[in-house]
């Protein structure tokens, strides 16, 4: 796996999918970006699954 992946996201505020960079060398990462389209906060946890070795995303509202 190369130090930066790139996985499809999308926004829980106005529903935009996107491409957002992820340091695999940093996981389990939990960190806030902004979305590109709306520019709303939201938590970005990234992590390698145990039982197949994928790497996931999840994206929810600051707040939530």
């Amino acid at each position: 796996m190369e130090p930066l992946e790139y996985l499809n996201i999308t926004c829980p505020h106005c529903g935009s999918r996107y491409d957002t960079e992820v340091d695999v060398s940093t996981l389990p990462a939990r960190y806030v970006e902004d979305c590109q389209t709306c520019c709303a906060p939201m938590i970005i946890t990234a992590d390698i699954d145990p039982a197949s070795g994928a790497l996931r995303i999840d994206s929810c509202r600051e707040n939530d």
